[in-house]
C-alpha cells in the first residue's frame, strides 16, 4: 500500500512540475510558476531514471537516479553556456526532452525490444570472448572437443 501511495505522490509530482513547465513555456505570470518547475527539475528527471534502474534494490535506485539527475541538469548548462545558446526556456525544453526519451525506454514495447536485443548481444560477446569454452572456434576450425580426432 504504501508504495501505491509513492508512485501516487510522484505522479501528482511530476504532473504539477509538468504544468509549472507549460506555464513558463507560455511565459504566463503565475506566483507558483517557479515553485512548480523547480518541482520538475527536482522530480520528473529523477523518476524517469529510477525507471530505468530497475534490478537495483530502492534506496542505491534512489541516491544514484538523485546523481544522474543532478549530473543531467548541470551538463544540460554547461553545454548550453559553452555553445552560446543558453536560455532558461532552451534548457527547459532540453531536460524535459531527455526526461520524455528515458520515460519511452521503460514502455513495454520498447523495453521488450531492448531486451532482445541486448540478450544477442551477450550471445555475440560470449562467443567472441571465448566463454563457450572455445566450442565455436573450435567448430569453425572443423576440430570436435567432444570427441578426439581420428588417428589414421
Amino acid at each position: 500500500m504504501s508504495a501505491r501511495l509513492a508512485s501516487l505522490a510522484l505522479g501528482v509530482a511530476v504532473a504539477a512540475g509538468a504544468a509549472g513547465v507549460g506555464l513558463a513555456l507560455a511565459d504566463a505570470d503565475s506566483a507558483v510558476r517557479a515553485a512548480l518547475v523547480l518541482l520538475f527539475l527536482a522530480v520528473a528527471p529523477t523518476v524517469a531514471i529510477a525507471g530505468l534502474l530497475r534490478t537495483l534494490d530502492g534506496f542505491a535506485r534512489l541516491i544514484i537516479a538523485c546523481t544522474a539527475n543532478l549530473i543531467l541538469l548541470a551538463l544540460t548548462a554547461i553545454i548550453m553556456l559553452a555553445e552560446g545558446v543558453w536560455s532558461p526556456a532552451g534548457g527547459l525544453v532540453a531536460v524535459a526532452a531527455i526526461t520524455a526519451g528515458c520515460l519511452v525506454a521503460q514502455l513495454p514495447p520498447v523495453r521488450r525490444a531492448g531486451t532482445a536485443r541486448a540478450s544477442s548481444w551477450r550471445k555475440a560477446a560470449r562467443c567472441s570472448d571465448g566463454e563457450d569454452g572455445g566450442e565455436r572456434a573450435a567448430a569453425a576450425e572443423g576440430i570436435s572437443k567432444t570427441r578426439p580426432p581420428l588417428r589414421r
